[in-house]
């Protein structure tokens, strides 16, 4: 499956929470399943800080190369 039709199929599937993570430079985007679709609610290449499904703080400064 193309990276760019993930989304779209995870949405479908009611999948809830998704991250997409970017490399050079490392930066993780965490969205939120809203009324079908997918709602950007955390992005950083420092410290990732998200509430949903549970609490979770990724440092991801720290464990990056």
């Amino acid at each position: 499956m193309p990276a760019e039709e993930k989304p779209a199929d995870y949405a479908d599937a009611g999948i809830p929470h998704y991250w997409r993570i970017e490399q050079n430079p490392v930066h993780v985007y965490a969205y939120d399943l809203v009324d079908g679709r997918y709602e950007l609610v955390a992005d950083s290449a420092e410290e990732l800080i998200v509430t949903k499904p549970f609490d979770v703080r990724l440092p991801i400064r720290d464990i990056i190369p």
